[in-house]
C-alpha cells in the first residue's frame, strides 16, 4: 500500500506512520524494562537472603561463642549451608583468628577447611555488610552479646538460579510479545484509518476536482461560442445568401432554357435571333458557374457548422488519440474569422510535425482562447497582426502564437493564468480563459509560457509532447 502512495500522500501519512513506530518501540522498551527490574529483584532477593541467612546464624551461634561449644557451633553452621546457594561460612574473633570455616563447591557437600588460619575483618562498625565478587556475594554479620565477641563471613554463589531466572525470560518475553503485538494492532488500525482519512479522501477531491475541471473546460467553451454565436450566425447567413440569391437566378435561368428548348432545333435565323437577344451563349456558360458557386456556398455552411460541432463537443474531450493539431489549427481559425473580422490577419508558419497524442477538441480551444484574446486585444482602428508558426524535435511539438498589440503590463503578465483574473470590460470575459488552457496543456505533460513587452506584442509559446508521459496516460 505504501508504494503507491505519492510524495504528497507520504508526507501526510509520515506523522502516523512515525508514532505507530515509536509506539511498538516504546512497548518493546517496557517489556525490556520491565525484564531488568524484575532481574533487579531477583538480586535484590538474593542478597535480602543472603542477609537473612547472616543475621540468623549470628543469633543462633552467640551463645555457643560464649561457652566455646564449637562442636554446636558447627552444627549450626553445617544447618546454614543445607541452603545450596551458600558456598562457605567462616567465624573470627574479633582480632581475626579463624575459629570455624566451612566450604564447599557447588553441587558439594560442605567439608572442613583449615585455611587460612588469619583473615582481616571489616573495619566497619555496622553489624552486616555484603559485596559482590566474581564468584560470591560476601555477607559480614558481627556476633555481639554487649561485647563484640568475632565475625561471621558467609558466601553465596554469585548467578541467579537459572530455573527462576528462565522462568522471568519467559514471561518476560510474552508480555513484550503482546505488548508489540497490541503495538502493531494499533499501528495498523491507525494507518488504515488514515489511508482512508488522507489517502481515499484526497482521491475523492482529486475525482470531484476533475470532474469541476470538466465542467469548468466545458463552461469556458460554451462562454466562448457565446461570444462567437452573433459572428457564426452572420458568416452562415453570407454563404447562405448567396446560396439563395444564386438559385433564384437560375431559376430564371432555366426559364430562358425552355424558351430556347422549345424554339426549332435547326439554325435558322429565327432561333440565332433568339439566342443573341437572350445572351444564350453567356448564360449556359454562367450557369455552371452559378452551380458550382452554390455548391461552395453550401460546403462552407456546413464546414462552419461542423467546426462549431466539433469544438462544443463534450463526449470526446478525454479521449487521446492521435492528431494533426495543424487540422485542429486551421478548423478554429475558421469559426474565429468573425473575431479576427477588422481586428487582425493571421499569419501562418506551419513547419512539418508529426501528428501528437492529444484531445483534440482541449487543443482547438486552446488555440481558440489564444487567437480571440490576441484579436480583442488590438485597439480600436488598427489592424493587428497574429503569427502562428509551429515546429518540433524529437520528443516534442512547439507552437507559437505572437501579436504586435499592445504588450501586456509585467505586472499583469504574472497573473494572467490565474482563474477568474481578467482585464476585460464587466461582462466581456469570466478570466478563466487563459487558466483553462494552462489547465489542459499540463494534462498533456505540456508547457505554455507567456513573454510581452509593452507596444512591441505579446508571446505564447506551447510545448506538448508528441507522446503522452506514462504518469499522465495511468492517471
Amino acid at each position: 500500500m505504501l508504494s503507491r502512495l505519492s510524495s504528497a500522500q507520504w508526507k501526510s501519512i509520515k506523522p502516523a506512520v512515525l508514532i505507530g513506530l515509536a509506539l511498538a518501540l516504546l512497548q518493546i522498551g517496557f517489556g525490556a524494562a520491565s525484564y531488568l527490574q524484575s532481574k533487579n529483584l531477583l538480586w535484590d532477593s538474593k542478597y535480602q537472603t543472603a542477609e537473612n541467612l547472616t543475621r540468623g546464624l549470628v543469633v543462633a551461634i552467640a551463645d555457643q561463642i560464649v561457652l566455646k561449644d564449637y562442636a554446636s557451633v558447627e552444627s549450626r553452621i553445617v544447618q546454614t549451608m543445607a541452603n545450596p546457594e551458600v558456598a562457605s561460612v567462616l567465624l573470627t574473633d574479633t582480632t581475626g583468628k579463624v575459629l570455624t570455616h566451612l566450604k564447599r563447591r557447588q553441587g558439594q557437600e560442605p567439608k572442613l577447611e583449615f585455611e587460612p588460619v588469619w583473615i582481616q575483618p571489616p573495619v566497619n562498625a555496622n553489624n552486616a555488610l555484603q559485596s559482590r565478587e566474581s564468584a560470591f556475594i560476601t555477607t559480614w554479620g558481627k556476633v555481639n552479646l554487649g561485647l563484640d565477641l568475632g565475625w561471621v563471613r558467609l558466601q553465596t554463589y554469585n548467578e541467579l538460579d537459572t530455573d527462576a531466572l528462565g522462568s522471568l525470560r519467559q514471561h518476560t518475553l510474552w508480555l513484550s510479545t503482546l505488548s508489540v503485538l497490541s503495538g502493531v494492532i494499533i499501528l495498523g488500525i491507525f494507518l488504515w484509518r488514515a489511508y482512508f482519512a488522507v489517502v481515499k479522501r484526497e482521491h475523492m477531491f482529486e475525482v470531484k476536482l476533475d470532474e469541476a475541471t470538466k465542467r469548468l473546460v466545458q463552461s469556458e467553451k460554451l462562454a466562448s461560442l457565446g461570444e462567437l454565436a452573433a459572428g457564426v450566425a452572420h458568416e452562415i447567413n453570407n454563404p447562405v445568401g448567396y446560396v439563395s440569391s444564386n438559385l433564384a437566378t437560375l431559376q430564371k435561368y432555366l426559364s430562358i432554357y425552355e424558351k430556347v428548348l422549345d424554339a426549332h432545333h435547326n439554325e435558322s435565323d429565327e432561333v440565332l435571333e433568339l439566342k443573341n437577344k437572350l445572351n444564350y451563349k453567356f448564360i449556359r456558360e454562367d450557369m455552371q458557374n452559378l452551380v458550382q458557386e452554390t455548391q461552395e456556398g453550401v460546403t462552407r455552411v456546413k464546414t462552419i457548422i461542423q467546426d462549431l460541432k466539433d469544438y462544443a463537443r463534450t463526449n470526446v474531450a478525454t479521449q487521446y488519440v492521435e492528431a494533426d493539431i495543424h487540422v485542429g489549427l486551421k478548423s478554429t481559425l475558421n469559426i474565429a474569422k468573425v473575431q479576427l473580422k477588422n481586428r487582425a490577419d493571421v499569419r501562418l508558419s506551419l513547419g512539418k510535425i508529426p501528428p501528437i497524442e492529444c484531445a483534440p477538441s482541449q487543443i482547438d480551444q486552446v488555440f481558440l482562447n489564444l487567437i480571440v484574446n490576441a484579436a480583442q486585444a488590438m485597439p480600436e482602428g488598427k489592424i493587428g497582426l497574429i503569427h502562428i508558426s509551429t515546429s518540433s524535435n524529437e520528443n516534442t511539438v512547439r507552437i507559437e502564437v505572437e501579436d504586435n498589440g499592445p504588450g501586456i503590463d509585467p505586472k499583469v503578465l504574472e497573473k494572467i493564468f490565474d482563474p477568474f483574473f481578467t482585464t476585460k470590460d464587466p461582462g466581456t470575459g469570466t478570466g478563466l480563459g487563459l487558466s483553462v488552457s494552462q489547465n489542459i496543456i499540463q494534462q498533456h505533460g505540456g508547457t505554455i509560457e507567456a513573454r510581452s513587452t509593452l507596444g512591441v506584442g505579446t508571446t505564447f509559446t506551447i510545448t506538448l509532447p508528441i507522446k503522452r508521459p506514462t504518469a499522465e496516460r495511468t492517471r
